[in-house]
């Protein structure tokens, strides 16, 4: 860690009782240096829990001073807007925490206060109220009036070609911050306006690689302590009973020699399985909710370590609507005792609020759902997770396990454990393994760098990786030794050396010249790659595009029209096309 402290970046003044976390910290002094030598877009990965409110907030504050921008437009999914950002409350909390001013801010909904007061500084936006026509115009209206900075949270929602990041495309702005735990897509699709390269492969194929500011890993954040609870894997390897339709005979076949029978692809296990019902039967849903509730009755029994907390919760993710009904069915039949319930589309809206309220208050033990407890859901005790729908894409799971993997604070560390459920069909061995190895190569990192006195007080006998009380025979644990694995991640971060920011050495002159240089090299790059593709495209083609865009030649751009103008290039030459 640098030496630098954050009273010594611009725009920061933390309160006497407030310090950054270590990554938090680390984003801000890059942030400001790469603001010096005139990069404005980056991306900064933060595993959920760690913050990243407050780190908008302050990167806000840093630009403003170092005078790149003037206010701050946040774009979230809606279901985050109210736990993260529409509390003002904990806003001017972080304000103060920070040192920066009580900055009024404003939610863009119908009421278009922010376009009624254009001097507000801070307005939090969702992508769905970008997507629309007026929502749109409202927000070109606001950006255009001043320097804004962009937060795009969760920006793995916004592939280069999907509706919300067109909706965002069209708003101006000055710098852009994309924030998000898994930045990895699985249909491979570039992200809107982070930083990446195109590396070749010895194959012949092109991959992607992104280049975050900073990240902070699985394993950064355990090294750390208490912002994420540790994770127990439990991979269900089930027997299938067969029947021969003509002889009656009965074959048992296990879930591997199933995969061997039918072929590695997991879509052809699934439609072979949807075609008999088998993830509705009730053995097969005994199976697996059987030992994930047996965990989860074990932890709230015993309440393990958990203090004066409140208690243990599990949820179900299903497949679909009528696979949740027909979970929380069997669930009530077969553990009555437990206070279930479940939220899914169907499910009218003033009464999935309430269930959910119920859940999030601790009134409802186990809660069964169809991806409606998601990003931005901030439920410390959801400690057991039974996964029972579909998703093996490695982005999409990370973000269902994170919704368990939170730290409690009225817990001790022997109740911070969130136990992961699965059957072995869904392929989700690897991604799985992979957690555990990112965990406890951040826990062995904790242990060689010394627990601070308070954690050295605590005594957890609980092994790491260990499961009772289950048939180890149905059951793939994740027990994996310590391993010396230096592979922090599956992106590449670029880390730069800090240097006191210097805003007036900045020659604004040659800033302008050089942009117009990389302008015009970039139009040149666009239309070859167009002609390449067989258009008819010349490079006055693409610069008569762009003044027909930005309503300027690029003689008469400004810096910030310019900086408009080679973003826009960018985003054509990735998508091969004018877009």
């Amino acid at each position: 860690m640098s030496s630098v402290s954050a009273a010594d970046l611009p725009g920061l003044d933390p309160a006497p009782d407030f310090s950054f976390r270590d990554g938090q910290l680390a984003f801000l002094i890059k942030l400001a240096q790469a603001y010096q030598e005139g990069r404005t877009d980056h991306l900064g990965v933060f595993v959920p829990g760690y913050g990243k409110t407050l780190t908008a907030l302050a990167s806000f504050a840093v630009a403003r001073a170092m005078g790149v921008c003037d206010t701050l437009v946040v774009f979230v999914p809606r279901s985050n807007l109210q736990e993260q950002y529409a509390d003002a409350d904990e806003m001017a909390r972080m304000l103060r925490w920070i040192g920066a001013p009580r900055l009024p801010f404003c939610v863009a909904d119908s009421d278009r206060v922010f376009v009624k007061n254009p001097d507000i500084p801070v307005v939090i936006a969702t992508y769905q109220y970008a997507c629309g026509q007026s929502g749109n115009s409202d927000l070109q209206r606001y950006c255009s009036q001043g320097s804004p900075l962009f937060v795009l949270d969760e920006i793995h929602h916004l592939p280069e070609e999907g509706t919300w990041s067109q909706a965002v495309g069209r708003l101006p702005y000055d710098s852009l911050i994309g924030l998000s735990g898994t930045p990895l897509r699985s249909d491979g699709q570039p992200l809107f306006g982070v930083p990446h390269d195109v590396v070749p492969t010895n194959d012949g194929r092109e991959e992607l690689h992104y280049r975050a500011l900073h990240e902070v890993s699985l394993r950064d954040a355990h090294a750390e302590g208490q912002i994420l609870k540790r994770i127990e894997a439990h991979v269900i390897n089930y027997t299938i009973t067969m029947v021969e339709e003509d002889t009656g005979e009965e074959v048992e076949i296990t879930l591997g020699e199933l995969k061997s029978e039918i072929g590695r692809d997991t879509a052809h296990l699934d439609r072979y399985f949807a075609r008999r019902s088998l993830r509705f039967h009730a053995v097969y849903l005994e199976t697996l909710l059987g030992p994930a509730v047996g965990q989860f009755q074990k932890k709230r029994a015993g309440h393990i370590g958990s203090g004066t907390g409140r208690n243990h919760q599990m949820l179900v993710t299903c497949m679909s609507n009528r696979h949740a009904a027909d979970v929380l069915d069997f669930m009530e039949r077969r553990y009555g005792w437990l206070s279930a319930t479940r939220i899914g589309q169907d499910v009218p809206r003033d009464e999935r609020a309430e269930r959910l309220a119920a859940y999030r208050n601790g009134e409802v033990d186990v809660m069964v759902q169809v991806d409606m407890i998601g990003e931005g859901t901030d439920i410390k005790t959801i400690s057991v997770i039974a996964k029972l729908d579909l998703v093996s894409a490695r982005s999409k799971t990370l973000q269902q396990i994170f919704r368990g993997m939170r730290y409690y604070d009225a817990w001790d560390e022997a109740a911070n454990v969130c136990d992961v459920f699965t059957s072995g069909d869904l392929g989700l061995s690897e991604t799985l393994g992979w957690m555990t190895r990112e965990v406890q190569e951040g826990l062995r990192r904790r242990t060689d760098e010394g627990p601070s006195p308070e954690k050295a007080e605590q005594n957890d006998e609980r092994s790491e990786w260990a499961l009772t009380g289950v048939d180890e025979e149905k059951i793939e644990t994740h027990q994996l030794k310590f391993e010396d694995n230096t592979q922090n991640s599956d992106l590449q971060v670029q880390r730069q050396p800090f240097e006191e920011p210097d805003p007036d050495s900045l020659d604004l002159s040659a800033q302008e010249r050089e942009l117009r240089k990389e302008c015009s090299e970039l139009a040149t790059q666009v239309a070859h790659a167009l002609e390449n593709r067989g258009m008819d495209i010349h490079i006055r083609d693409v610069h008569a595009e762009a003044k027909d865009r930005f309503r300027k030649a690029q003689s008469d751009m400004s810096l910030k029209l310019l900086k408009r103008k080679k973003k826009w290039l960018q985003r054509c030459l990735r998508s091969k096309r004018l877009v």
